[in-house]
């Protein structure tokens, strides 16, 4: 028998029992009682998972709606305007916090002297500081982006605020979303390869802008070249720690607020062969499009979801969580239409077989279970009539394939592979070599390319393994021995009828109100 409601997850969803497929056997059950001329309402059946629901405002979340349209329309495109507290609907992988990876990006390429624009000076300053240039058609008109992963000083002075000259990054991957507002770059430690250490000169969520991707911190400073390991002169890091600060970094997890300092990870060496880009997790939901979209500023994130792509196609999501992100080659963007150009997803049917879903726009039998469809790549960016090599995505750390069919189908999923290799074409993170390497300055090292490799799809079309945390009038009271935010329980602001999660309305002592999927502490 399937479990009834009283054993429900932190977001009032049913768990599934280890070693066993649950909604499997929910639809099992389900069948086996029709057949039995059961009756519908004497069935113990959970109601989640329900693809036919949807996103359900009540009116304590009219605030939050004013308050996310005046952030989204008042937000300039900087590093500092992200310091603020939303984190909607965002995912996490796992139980325990953690760094996933923590890898060395790239060398020199924030804040390029000489690097404004496409024209000629741009692209002697970018050969001159050993920045990969595209070759592109000029009739494209493509911005600046599409030529060049790099960042001019000055447009780094406008993003961040601070200056840098030829400076490097890594990308701090986290299984949880971090607290906005907790994030610095006194909370990090970079442990070079000659005993050093040193703190980054910034620490931004940038590129991952929307509010259900705040799992990514990237750092700025300087720690490495591009000399092998090994070799006379070779700098780069090989360890990232998150440090006690002044403002203590916490991450938003289920349980509520956790704090990250004490964790740390190797880091690895993006131009030594093997260590490319790799996808480090994957998730199978039912499609939601709470947290999705962010600053208008930044319109490659803010209207570039399933839904805005695909419309009422976007039925599920497997969203893959990267290391870095994937280009084809460094610098040109993923695009909507090229989910068959490197990726691969796998289901297995009732007997056992593998059935791969290579190709979009086709219906695959997953038999004993119904169909499942590719409908195209999302968290990419703009939806356009046509795509071609002027195309500019958001460069974060997801991508969602978008599919639609039938649940039990879905819930076969099992992997997602990169096989980068064959007919599939592997990426680069940014520091890529660019569409036409031999026209690089001459002994120019770039990052090396992925690997064939996979990760298993975690089926949380019941669980919805996502969190929230929305301050709306500033930072609200903590409750001084737990603290958690406290505060007065106003009612279900946001629920998801597909799934059961719930984000809820709070009030602080002061009266600042502020939404929170998670168990606050109580107004005292």
């Amino acid at each position: 028998m399937c479990p009834d409601k009283t054993n429900r997850g932190v977001h009032g969803s049913w768990r599934r029992t280890p070693g066993s497929n649950r909604l499997a056997a929910c639809v099992a059950a389900a069948l086996a009682l029709a057949a039995c001329g059961g009756d519908e309402g004497s069935s113990n059946d959970p109601p989640y998972p329900d693809p036919r629901g949807g996103l359900v405002y009540s009116e304590l979340a009219a605030p939050l709606q004013a308050y996310l349209a005046t952030v989204n329309a008042d937000q300039v495109p900087s590093s500092p305007a992200l310091a603020t507290n939303i984190v909607l609907g965002a995912d996490f992988y796992g139980g325990q916090p953690r760094i996933i990876t923590a890898n060395y990006g790239f060398d020199g390429y924030m804040g390029v002297p000489g690097l404004v624009g496409t024209g000629s000076e741009a692209r002697m300053a970018a050969q001159i500081h050993n920045v990969a240039w595209q070759d592109l058609d000029p009739d494209l008109g493509a911005p600046a982006r599409a030529y060049y992963s790099a960042v001019g000083v000055a447009a780094f002075r406008a993003l961040y605020g601070v200056d840098v000259l030829l400076a490097d990054t890594i990308p701090v991957v986290f299984s949880h979303p971090v607290l906005p507002a907790s994030v610095s770059p006194e909370a990090f430690r970079v442990t070079l390869n000659d005993g050093r250490t040193v703190t980054p000169v910034t620490a931004s969520f940038i590129p991952n802008l929307e509010y259900n991707e705040r799992q990514t911190v990237v750092l700025t400073g300087y720690w490495g070249n591009r000399v092998a390991p090994g070799q006379p002169g070779a700098e780069y890091p090989t360890r990232v720690d998150v440090v006690d600060a002044d403002t203590p970094m916490m991450f938003v997890t289920p349980q509520g607020l956790v704090p990250a300092a004490g964790l740390g990870i190797e880091s690895g060496n993006p131009y030594v062969p093997g260590n490319g880009p790799r996808m480090v997790a994957a998730k199978l939901n039912l499609y939601s499009g709470l947290g999705e979209g962010g600053p208008q500023s930044q319109p490659n994130s803010a209207a570039n979801s399933g839904e805005d792509l695909y419309g009422e196609q976007a039925e599920y999501r497997v969203r893959i969580y990267t290391s870095a992100g994937f280009s084809p080659d460094g610098i040109a963007s993923i695009r909507p239409d090229d989910y068959g150009r490197f990726f691969l997803l796998k289901a297995r049917d009732r007997s056992g077989n593998v059935v791969e879903l290579a190709e979009v726009d086709k219906s695959y039998a997953i038999d004993g279970y119904g169909t499942v469809r590719v409908v195209g790549l999302a968290d990419t960016g703009l939806r356009q009539e046509r795509y071609d090599a002027g195309y500019v995505e958001d460069h974060d750390n997801q991508y969602d394939v978008i599919l639609s069919g039938d649940l039990a189908a879905m819930a076969r999923i099992f992997e997602v592979r990169l096989p980068s290799s064959g007919a599939y074409a592997a990426v680069y993170n940014p520091g890529g070599s660019g569409n036409q390497p031999a026209a690089n300055p001459p002994g120019a090292v770039f990052t090396v390319p992925s690997q064939d490799h996979g990760v298993a799809v975690t089926d949380d079309l019941a669980a919805a393994s996502f969190v929230s945390y929305v301050e709306i009038d500033g930072a609200v009271a903590r409750d001084p021995a737990t603290g958690q935010p406290q505060g007065r329980l106003l009612g279900a602001a946001i629920t998801d009828t597909k799934t059961g999660y719930t984000v809820n309305a709070y009030e602080d002592p002061a009266g600042k109100r502020f939404f929170a999927s998670f168990p606050v502490s109580p107004a005292r």
